[in-house]
Formats: C-alpha cells, sequence, structure tokens
C-alpha cells in the first residue's frame, strides 16, 4: 500500500499542476505578443520548478 501525502504538500501539488496545464493550453493556443508568450514561458519554467520540488519532498520524484 503506498504511503498517504501530507496534505497541504498533494494539495499544493495539485494546484502547481493545474496552472502548469493552464499555461501549456495558452501558449500552444498562441496568438499573443511575444513579450507576453515570454512572460508565460517564465512562469510555466518557475511553476515548473517548484512542481519537481514538491514531488521530491512528497518522494515522487525519482531517484532520491
Amino acid at each position: 500500500m503506498p504511503h498517504a501525502l501530507p496534505l497541504f504538500e498533494s494539495t499544493e501539488l495539485a494546484a502547481v499542476r493545474a496552472k502548469c496545464d493552464e499555461l501549456l493550453k495558452k501558449l500552444q493556443r498562441g496568438g499573443v505578443d511575444a513579450e507576453t508568450r515570454i512572460r508565460r514561458e517564465q512562469r510555466l519554467r518557475k511553476l515548473r520548478a517548484e512542481q519537481m520540488r514538491l514531488e521530491m519532498h512528497l518522494g515522487l520524484g525519482g531517484r532520491q
């Protein structure tokens, strides 16, 4: 049986994943100026880093 995840971190991880998915959809859709696209890409990079940090903290990030 897999061990239970801490409630706060697991809900925070779910929120970060949802934000990443939303930003990816917006980036794939396109139709915005370069400045907006660059800001979205930067925000996505930060969210992905936060996602990886949370996954490592929860033991979901592969090697430890």
